[in-house]
């Protein structure tokens, strides 16, 4: 999953997009941006790429997401 939304973001990404996915839960919004925020804090977001060894699957068939 990371790896394709690094490939979206360096490739597709503008300046923006904004997703919703519809799920048994309810909608889950979802901002794409260049930007942070207003009154967002770096720090507030894990990196996640280049891919850090805990969201490394162990194995192919391993969907636990590390």
């Amino acid at each position: 999953m990371f790896r394709l939304l690094a490939r979206f973001a360096e490739h597709d990404l503008d300046q923006w997009d904004n997703w919703r996915l519809d799920t048994s839960y309810g909608p889950v919004y979802i901002n794409v941006s260049r930007a942070l925020g207003p009154g967002w804090q770096d720090d507030a977001f894990t990196p996640v790429w280049p891919l850090l060894p805990r969201f490394k699957e162990a194995s192919r068939g391993d969907a636990s997401g590390g």
